[in-house]
């Protein structure tokens, strides 16, 4: 570790020697993966990719993405997040693209190791019952077989257990042994195997033997499994033991460089401590003088705010009480515009009742052909005003102060026609409507509307219907 550390230092530009820095960054990458070190691991991983792609070197950068799969492996064993099983077949996919992009310059055994480690994934983490997994599954495993070197026993010893993980799990158990047999021998003729991988394979027989009922083999297998487990302990021991002796000597060299560097600070703040002592007692009694002062000050202040205060909430409650008083005043002159609004709804029925009575007698007293003429009159006028009548009366009820309101926003001064249209304006009638029920032409509606638009100051193209619902 130290060595690594101590060589990155040593390379002045990073920029000049990316292929060199990618090796040693991928190098601690490896160191703190054996460490379990998951954050430093991915770290120094994503370093040695970032100078992987600067060097252009393709094989070093398909290791790089397949270590950077391993690593998002590890997190989604520890996570069970889907996003990081994403990243672990991502990364793992671009390994493979390189390695199929440039056969000449990925080894074959980087390129066996991708496609065996695409297939374990699919086995542990993916559903074996969905036909499509199990082809996938399959395909990988032939392709790292095809171009595995015979020398990589390690490779087609995985292949083959996985071919048998697939047989047992379809429940036939003569491939699976066949494959089984395959690796053990392959693994077990190494002077020394792979013992993660031996152990695996000697488990998948104890339990192949088992569901054959062949007990002996299984225990002959299991007594394997025993004897090869501990020297894998024996070995990780020494591993762990040389890890830890490396982590205490980096510690110990941490810590000494970091009191060398504590000293070096102690002795230049010593040239500085007496000097700052008599400064702080000069401030400290400076800041004892200004902190009377301001203690005197600020209770003084307090006091008038206190004061200020006081009187602020008398004048709040004097306020709201006027402001009660005055929202009780307009209540009750709201309410008495609404009497007398209803006592004008009602003049104006008692006038209309009284209109209709004596254009009834003159009905009565009228004969012949002249007469019939001038009751049609009457009766077209007499409707006329009832229609009005409902329609003030409509108006009036919803907003009590329209006709006001019209005749104020006016630049000119409304006749008593005027108001009349700007009602039936104001209650969406159209033209027709209008002209029906005032006895005249169409034209004339849009005239009197044009010139209604007039006295309120607006242009032809404005709404006036819209305008007068605005106003009031």
């Amino acid at each position: 570790m130290q060595l690594l550390h101590q060589a990155l230092s040593q390379i002045g530009d990073k920029e000049r020697e990316p292929l060199l820095t990618a090796r040693i960054y991928y190098l601690l990458y490896g160191v703190y993966t054996e460490w379990n070190d998951e954050a430093q691991a991915l770290n120094y991983i994503h370093k040695s990719l970032e100078f992987a792609q600067k060097s252009k070197n393709i094989n070093m950068l398909a290791n790089c993405y397949t270590a950077i799969s391993v690593v998002f492996s590890f997190k989604y064993e520890t996570t069970h997040q889907k996003q990081h099983l994403d990243s672990t077949m991502l990364y793992l996919d671009h390994a493979i693209l390189l390695q199929k992009q440039y056969p000449d310059q990925v080894p074959a055994n980087t390129y066996a190791n991708s496609y065996n480690n695409k297939a374990s994934y699919y086995l542990k983490y993916y559903n074996i019952g969905d036909p499509e997994i199990k082809r996938k599954i399959r395909q990988h495993i032939n392709e790292a077989l095809r171009v595995a070197p015979a020398t990589n026993e390690e490779a087609m010893a995985s292949s083959y257990g996985m071919l048998s993980e697939l047989s047992m799990e379809e429940g036939d158990l003569h491939a699976a042994e066949m494959y089984l047999n395959k690796a053990y021998i392959m693994l077990a003729q190494k002077k020394k195997p792979y013992y993660h991988t031996l152990i695996n394979v000697l488990n998948s027989m104890v339990s192949l033997y088992t569901k054959k009922s062949d007990f002996k083999k299984a225990l002959d297998f299991q007594q394997k499994v025993a004897e090869y487990s501990n020297l894998l302990f024996n070995e990780e021991m020494a591993s762990t033991t040389k890890r830890f002796e490396a982590q205490y000597e980096l510690t110990k060299k941490e810590q000494e460089i970091k009191s060398l560097q504590e000293k070096a600070t102690n002795q230049q703040t010593q040239k500085y401590f007496i000097l700052g002592l008599f400064a702080l007692a000069v401030i400290g009694s400076f800041f004892m003088f200004r902190s009377y002062h301001f203690n005197l000050k600020y209770a003084l202040a307090r006091e008038k705010q206190l004061t200020s205060e006081k009187n602020e909430s008398s004048l709040q409650i004097k306020y709201e009480k006027e402001e009660r008083a005055r929202m009780q005043l307009e209540q009750e002159l709201l309410e008495l515009q609404q009497q007398k609004l209803q006592n004008e709804v009602m003049t104006s029925q008692l006038q209309l009742q009284h209109k209709s009575k004596v254009l009834q007698q003159v009905k009565e007293k009228l004969t012949g052909a002249e007469a019939a003429n001038i009751q049609q009159i009457l009766r077209e006028e007499s409707l006329t005003d009832t229609e009005f009548e409902k329609a003030k009366f409509r108006i009036t009820e919803l907003h009590p102060n329209f006709f006001k309101n019209i005749n104020e926003h006016s630049k000119q001064k409304l006749t008593a026609l005027d108001q009349k249209y700007c009602a039936y304006f104001y209650l969406d009638m159209d033209t027709k409507q209008i002209a029906n029920l005032l006895h005249v032409e169409p034209k004339s509606v849009r005239m009197t509307k044009y010139r209604i638009k007039q006295k309120f100051g607006l242009d032809s193209q404005s709404n006036l219907t819209n305008y007068l619902k605005m106003i009031v």
